[in-house]
């Protein structure tokens, strides 16, 4: 108990109030018992005399109070957090006034009614001790649970990978095998061999040897594979509004090319070999300046692709279309492993914008001799490429979009297809759909239309058709060459072609139980339509590509896609029967 004698002058109003302050504090901290409050005896009539006015509600109120006051903070509680302050008339507290015991007794009293009145009553409190004592074997549950989480949380805070950073990982283990027809090309030899060699085509390649046997002679070799691929994607992020993407890849599955199967058509949508060496696969960082915009510089593995919509929910190279041709658009299916910078801009919420400018070697400023125009290569230079997509969402059901993309490639990168097609039947020498006037410098504009329509949650509709218009460069373009006389090394000079393309994919999602998803895919690979001089459309038939596909959901995180590939009419003849690709994938996240 606080005592405070009759007459004290100076500051013992300010003692006064700064030890009921510190008193009700304690009580309200302590949760107070009945017993305790009831102990203070109310004589609070004694404190309201006729010089008193009403409750004040902030210590501003009070003139004579200011900041500097040493005990400014314990009235400004008892004012405005307990209520118990009354002042003058005139607005002020007089703090230097001397206090009786009688008038401590009477502030005191008034306090603890109001935390009474705020915080608990005499009943409350019995309420409260009430239901401690009926649920006490819950709460000592209740607390051990949390004694135990707060374990398990320490622990995670000291044994985990980052606090910026997620691993997340897709594991592919593939199957599947080629089946060829028994009819001859027009070369006179068998179109397609095993997985892991290759039956001549058209074209004057040689026939590699498989497993030790020429090409040509393995007609009972295994053509059965078996392929993995393993990607681990570390995601970063610093203010909750960029990513660091870093992905580490390893893998093994057949590449089912013009070199291996004798077409480009059978190209599976997630190929590539390189042992059991992991590589540094993509290197990103995305940012978003505002709400609208994404930036996004790729040193390592940037793609067209990656940055935009594509349109199809099958993009995926782990849970989507087994060949690589149903993918996506060639105009935005291009190879990773540039260096790309883009920016999406959504200028509405029904319409986006995209920008990507890609270059094949910007690590690399030192001059190369067969460049467009004689540059050195390096961002600018060498082989480039632009995209630009315009989306429009016009409601939940429907996407819309267009894309031009100039590609300007260097002779030893030309690639107009993206490998996916194959080489036209009477187009000689080491020339193809992907490289029509041979390994000469090539410009290339390219126009894509695309649409995903889903009229219920049971189909979906996604399709695209693109043209390519390409030209044969001079090789000698510098202004020394021109000044010496010396000729034009491309005898295609100045030629031109055009190669269209359409897919049109048919997506059941849920079919025949949740989380399944049935999807058949028709279309027409790249192929040559108009040759020009070169005369490579003259003849030929046009090319058919179709995949059937029934994914199951196994968990979570495991899902198994069997399905078949089938190529009609390939290298653009249909002296060529049919090639059956028949692949079981099973994809791993975690």
């Amino acid at each position: 108990m606080i005592f405070v004698k009759r007459g004290l002058s100076s500051k013992s109003s300010m003692f006064v109030l700064a030890a009921i302050a510190s008193m009700a504090g304690s009580l309200i901290a302590a949760s107070a018992s009945a017993n305790e409050i009831e102990e203070v005896t109310a004589v609070s009539s004694l404190f309201e005399d006729q010089d008193s006015i009403g409750q004040v509600t902030s210590v501003s109120q009070l003139s004579d109070v200011q900041p500097t006051d040493w005990a400014f903070q314990a009235l400004q509680s008892l004012v405005e957090r307990y209520g118990c302050i009354a002042g003058y008339p005139d607005g002020t507290f007089r703090g230097n006034r001397a206090a009786t015991r009688y008038e401590m007794a009477a502030a005191l009293n008034a306090c603890l009614d109001n935390i009474n009145d705020k915080f608990a009553t005499k009943e409350d409190l019995e309420a409260v001790k009430a239901l401690q004592e009926e649920f006490q074997a819950e709460l000592a549950t209740l607390r051990g649970r949390v004694d135990g989480l707060e374990a398990r949380t320490a622990t995670l805070e000291a044994q985990q990978f980052s606090t910026t950073t997620k691993l997340k990982g897709e594991a592919v283990i593939a199957t599947g095998f080629v089946v060829d027809s028994e009819s001859d090309d027009i070369a006179g030899q068998q179109l397609v061999s095993n997985a892991f060699g290759v039956a001549s085509n058209t074209t004057a390649v040689p026939a590699p040897l498989i497993n030790g046997v020429n090409g040509d002679d393995a007609e009972d070799d295994d053509r059965v594979f078996v392929g993995q691929r393993v990607r681990l994607n570390l995601l970063s992020s610093f203010n909750g509004q960029d990513r660091l993407k870093v992905r580490l890849q390893s893998r093994n599955v057949p590449r089912l090319d013009s070199q291996s199967c004798g077409t480009d058509l059978c190209r599976l949508g997630f190929d590539g070999a390189n042992g059991t060496n992991v590589t540094l696969d993509e290197l990103n960082y995305l940012f978003k300046p505002s709400d609208d915009l994404t930036i996004k510089v790729a040193p390592i593995g940037g793609g067209f692709g990656d940055d935009v919509d594509n349109f199809n929910p099958l993009k995926s190279s782990g849970t989507g279309a087994l060949s690589r041709f149903f993918r996506r658009n060639p105009v935005i299916h291009r190879n990773s492993g540039d260096t790309t910078i883009s920016a999406v801009w959504e200028a509405t919420d029904d319409i986006e914008l995209g920008l990507i400018y890609a270059a094949d070697e910007a690590d690399n400023p030192i001059a190369d001799n067969d460049t467009v125009g004689g540059f050195a290569s390096g961002l600018f230079g060498g082989t480039m490429e632009g995209l630009a997509q315009l989306k429009f969402t016009p409601n939940s059901k429907l996407k819309l979009g267009a894309q031009y993309a100039f590609r300007r490639l260097e002779g030893n990168d030309v690639n107009l297809t993206n490998s996916t097609a194959d080489a036209p039947t009477n187009l000689g020498g080491d020339s193809s759909t992907l490289q029509p006037f041979g390994d000469v410098d090539t410009i290339a504009h390219n126009f894509g239309l695309n649409v995903e329509f889903q009229p219920s949650d049971r189909f979906i509709f996604a399709g695209w058709a693109g043209l390519t218009l390409a030209s044969a460069e001079d090789n000698v373009t510098t202004a020394l060459g021109t000044g010496l006389g010396i000729a034009p090394n491309n005898a295609n000079a100045g030629s031109e072609v055009k190669l269209i393309n359409w897919a049109a994919n048919f997506i059941f999602p849920d079919l025949f139980a949740e989380g399944n998803r049935g999807s058949i895919s028709v279309g027409q690979a790249p192929y040559i339509i108009d040759g020009g001089d070169l005369g490579v459309s003259d003849g030929q038939d046009p090319n058919f590509m179709v995949e059937a596909q029934y994914q199951f959901k196994v968990s979570k995180y495991i899902k198994v896609s069997p399905g078949v590939i089938v190529a009609i009419n390939a290298n653009n003849t249909s002296q060529n029967d049919p090639i059956f690709i028949p692949v079981l994938r099973t994809t791993f996240k975690f």
